[in-house]
């Protein structure tokens, strides 16, 4: 607000202009009043270089939604200005210009800011002069009908007549904004109601029209109510089911992030598993190298006690042999030592009953060793093809995971496929609706079009009748004149009467007046006040009253065939309206449709995700596999470094043993 303030202030300076105390006063009011955006100039006089200077100020205002400038008799340099500032505003949504006696060039500046201007929403111009110049008021039609954001219009109490009322149904058949037009207490008539109708034929947005005072008959009201209802109908309609579309389109693309969400989610734990399974698949490799490798030292070992064992088994047949040689000598050196063989071979025959027991016990430790070894190689193997199972239970699986993904895509896909065909089938229905409905509106538009010709020839011919009526009615006129120059002093009296009746008559008549024309010029009055004195002495001439009964005869019987051509069209509308309900019933049958692809689309989520915990199962089960696979191989490992502990210490005592019957045998 301040801005605005600072702005006006400086133009006015720079183009030496005092500024008003009015505008002063309220641009206070509006800096004292936070959060208010309407700018009230009602009722205060403005000059022209105000205006210019508020004009200028508005074009770069961005505070202003509202602006009334109502009844401050606006000169047309002031509408001018501020018609210059409104042509390229882009803020203000509605204006109010009521009661400033706009007429001339002031209207043609208000046309040409309607056709820059793209902001504007409601522009009220009501008792001003629009219609009171064709031309101007033609070019404010122009401006209209160019105007593609205006949508509501109020021109009541404008002089508008018929031609200008033709001038506006031409410039309301290119616009397709308006919705509301206020037409009330102008002077549009039988023609200006007959261009609005063919307007509202081609015009499909306009949903609200007041014509209220503008001596338009009552079937022309009654069709264009109906057109007014039909476009109110459309409109309700349209807007509906834009609302639908979108949100059904707002829910589809819901549902297809949801989907990609889950989509996402399911591949990222599928790669989480599947890095887990790798994680366990080495981990499992590396113990089942580890035990290979302490295999190949266990066997190391065994090889080794073997080796020990030849060793001592050579070292016996040695001895054995030296043995031998012992009792060869033995038996010559008998006789020399037969005292001392007695003891010798008790000692002896002891040694080897010792000997052959040692050698027993070895023997079948070295048995159960190599069956503990072969069952253990039996369990390795064991151990070796159950891994072996399970890698192919992971590979099948794997496999497994990539057919679910690949159903899973497949199925999106026949999904995104029957969506898209349903979208082309709804847009063929609609389009064949569209067209049934065109060739209709253009066989009924044809009929009016048919009907409204024959009517012009008609009113044409009534047209000449009214021509050499009025001529007659000049002839009578002459007459008259003559008349009353013959006959003034006789009728001066009979006039003072007839004006006080015309006074009283003018009364009454003025009130309807000031509702239906205002502000008719002086010759036009007079012209009034001589038709009406003409009037009152036709009355005399029985001849012209019984031509003016036929002539309303005939215009009855026109009223009845125009009431007959309504009816027809009532009917065709009728149609219409029913066409209509049967696209709205394929519009509801097109919503059970899509109820149902959502229904379907439920269900395949609903086995999405059962297949998912169904997944999870199995990847628990695995798991549960993979721990009981683990306690077992620990197992195996303690039995393992039991065995090992156990071949030690035997190990060891066939050792000392060895070592204790080498210590035993002498040396020679």
């Amino acid at each position: 607000m301040e801005g605005f303030k600072h702005v006006f202030m400086r133009l006015c300076k720079e183009n030496h202009i005092e500024p008003q105390d009015c505008v002063l006063v309220q641009l206070k009011s509006l800096d004292s009043s936070k959060g208010k955006h309407v700018l009230d100039l009602s009722t205060n006089s403005l000059s022209a270089k105000t205006c210019h200077a508020l004009g200028k100020a508005i074009a770069t205002d961005k505070n202003f939604r509202e602006i009334k400038f109502a009844d401050c008799m606006l000169s047309e340099d002031g509408v001018k200005g501020l018609a210059y500032g409104f042509s390229t505003n882009n803020y203000c949504k509605k204006l109010d210009m009521k009661g400033n006696n706009i007429r001339g060039t002031g209207v043609d500046f208000l046309g040409k800011m309607l056709r820059h201007n793209h902001t504007l929403l409601s522009l009220c111009l009501e008792w001003n002069a629009l219609g009171m110049l064709d031309n101007s008021f033609a070019l404010f039609c122009e401006g209209v009908g160019s105007n593609d954001t205006l949508q509501a219009l109020d021109i009541r109490n404008n002089q508008i007549n018929h031609d200008g009322a033709v001038e506006l149904a031409a410039g309301l058949k290119r616009n397709s904004t308006l919705r509301s037009l206020d037409l009330r207490w102008n002077n549009v008539g039988l023609l200006g109601g007959r261009a609005l109708l063919e307007m509202l034929q081609i015009n499909k947005t306009l949903c609200r029209m007041e014509l209220a005072g503008n001596n338009i008959p009552v079937d022309i009201l009654k069709s264009i109510e109906t057109a007014i209802s039909q476009n109110e109908d459309r409109a309700l309609v349209t807007g509906e089911y834009s609302k639908k579309i979108t949100l059904m389109t707002k829910h589809v693309k819901q549902i297809e992030h949801d989907k990609s969400l889950q989509m996402n989610d399911l591949m990222d734990t599928i790669d989480k598993q599947e890095e887990l399974l790798r994680r366990s698949k080495r981990s499992s490799s590396d113990k089942i190298t580890n035990l290979h490798e302490a295999l190949e030292e266990r066997k190391a070992s065994f090889n080794s006690v073997a080796s020990k064992l030849a060793m001592t088994e050579s070292e016996l047949a040695l001895t054995e042999q030296k043995c031998n040689d012992y009792s060869m000598l033995m038996n010559k050196l008998k006789q020399e030592l037969s005292e001392k063989m007695g003891g010798h071979q008790e000692d002896l025959r002891r040694y080897q009953e010792d000997r052959s027991v040692t050698e027993a016990k070895l023997y079948k430790e070295v048995s159960v060793a190599h069956d503990k070894n072969i069952q253990l190689e039996t369990k390795l193997e064991d151990a070796e093809r159950k891994c072996r199972l399970q890698q192919d239970q992971i590979f099948e699986l794997k496999e497994q995971i990539t057919h679910l993904t690949a159903e899973l895509k497949l199925k999106g896909t026949h999904f995104d496929e029957r969506l898209q065909q349903e979208r082309i089938r709804h847009k063929d229905d609609l389009r064949d609706a569209e067209q049934i409905r065109q060739k209709e509106v253009a066989r009924v538009r044809q009929d009016a079009e048919e009907t409204e010709s024959a009517m012009r020839e008609r009113i044409q011919k009534l047209e000449m009748t009214r021509l050499a009526l009025e001529e007659e009615i000049s002839k009578h006129k002459n007459a008259n004149i003559n008349n009353k120059l013959h006959h003034e002093e006789q009728l001066s009296l009979a006039k003072q009467k007839l004006l006080s009746e015309e006074e009283l008559r003018q009364q009454h008549v003025g009130e309807k007046l000031k509702l239906e024309m205002h502000l008719k010029d002086e010759l036009q009055s007079r012209c009034n006040q001589q038709s009406s004195v003409v009037s009152e002495l036709q009355s005399k001439n029985s001849s012209l009253t019984m031509e003016l009964e036929l002539m309303k005869r005939r215009v009855e019987e026109l009223h009845q065939e125009l009431s007959e051509k309504n009816s027809m069209t009532l009917s065709e509308v009728g149609k219409v309206k029913i066409d209509l309900n049967q696209t709205l019933t394929k519009l509801d049958g097109e919503r059970k449709i899509q109820a149902e692809l959502r229904e379907q689309l439920g269900e395949a989520d609903r086995k999405m995700s059962e297949q998912l915990l169904r997944h999870r199962q199995l990847l628990e089960d695995k798991d549960l596999e993979t721990e009981d696979l683990k306690r077992r191989l620990k197992s195996r490992e303690a039995e393992l470094n039991g065995i090992r502990e156990e071949e030690g210490q035997r190990a060891q005592v066939l050792q000392n043993a060895i070592m204790n019957y080498v210590n035993k045998v002498p040396a020679h």
